[in-house]
């Protein structure tokens, strides 16, 4: 499946981009993705609505710091219905769906043996479906009508998943798509149907993301097929691991990068170690490996 919504994504930015003239946006100069973990202090836009974050910009999505998949808070994307939001912006519906982007330029080598890595839940109504999409794109520097897709990974989600899932998604060559990447953009959306289809979107979807990056593929990177859950984030001191593969090890370490601590079991005693943010990292017995944040207060 080729995914490539290019006018209804760039009408989206546009409407997205007058949520505030005065909303500031940070051109983002680095070959990586920034904040991918949605750490960052993010502003408000519209409350319940929209919100400014640091790499990602002005979108319809919010901060979630209710059980966030590592660290603090996750981004929650959910297709609201409100006709005040639509009269103010001029959207042209009152279901408005909930839609992130971040735009990366540069130059990449060996795309092909890259994954996009990200953790995800959702709570989807039927007849919609939630998306994650990450392009290498050569922007032909013309217009954007006319750039071409490169590479692409992506997942798509229906129904229910309330615990955090992790994914490690291998990027694809699209079949007959010829030039230099020159630009990475990433894309989640609570409405496949009207970001990508041009069909209404149905309310009440809401879709999840944390951990959002792009790196070399690993054999070790844990899969779709296996899933963790660490709670509670924050934690006052036990920290309890819930994974679909039996785990053999546990890693904590600071944020200068020092071992504070290792657990053979799933349930790791935080609480002699000072309160800040820590990583940490859960080693599966079949040598898969899932990486991410805690806070300890």
């Amino acid at each position: 499946m080729y995914l490539w919504g290019n006018l209804k994504i760039n009408c989206m930015k546009k409407l997205v981009l007058s949520l505030l003239a005065a909303s500031a946006l940070c051109a983002v100069n680095a070959q990586t993705l920034v904040n991918g973990d949605f750490e960052q202090t993010a502003t408000p836009l519209l409350p319940g609505v929209a919100t400014n974050c640091p790499g990602w910009g002005p979108g319809f999505y919010t901060m979630d710091a209710m059980n966030p998949f590592a660290g603090t808070q996750s981004a929650k994307m959910q297709t609201t219905v409100n006709h005040a939001v639509n009269v103010q912006l001029g959207l042209g519906s009152d279901t408005i769906p909930g839609f992130i982007q971040q735009d990366v330029p540069g130059s990449w080598a060996n795309i092909g043996n890259m994954s996009l890595t990200f953790a995800r839940k959702n709570l989807m109504p039927a007849g919609d479906t939630a998306i994650i999409v990450a392009q290498f794109i050569d922007t032909m520097n013309v217009g954007p009508n006319d750039d071409v897709v490169l590479y692409q990974a992506y997942g798509a989600y229906v129904g229910n998943q309330q615990t955090w899932t992790t994914a490690s998604i291998p990027f694809s060559a699209i079949t007959g798509a010829v030039g230099t990447a020159k630009l990475l953009t990433v894309i989640a959306t609570s409405s496949y149907n009207a970001v990508f289809s041009g069909m209404p979107a149905i309310p009440n979807g809401q879709f999840w993301i944390d951990n959002v990056a792009i790196g070399m593929s690993g054999a070790n990177v844990l899969e779709e097929v296996a899933s963790i859950n660490v709670f509670p984030n924050p934690t006052t001191g036990l920290l309890n691991i819930s994974a679909t593969e039996e785990v053999a090890e546990v890693s904590i370490y600071g944020m200068d990068g020092k071992l504070a601590m290792t657990s053979a079991t799933n349930n790791v005693d935080m609480s002699t170690l000072p309160n800040g943010i820590y990583h940490y990292s859960v080693t599966t017995v079949t040598g898969k490996v899932v990486k991410g944040k805690v806070a300890k207060i």
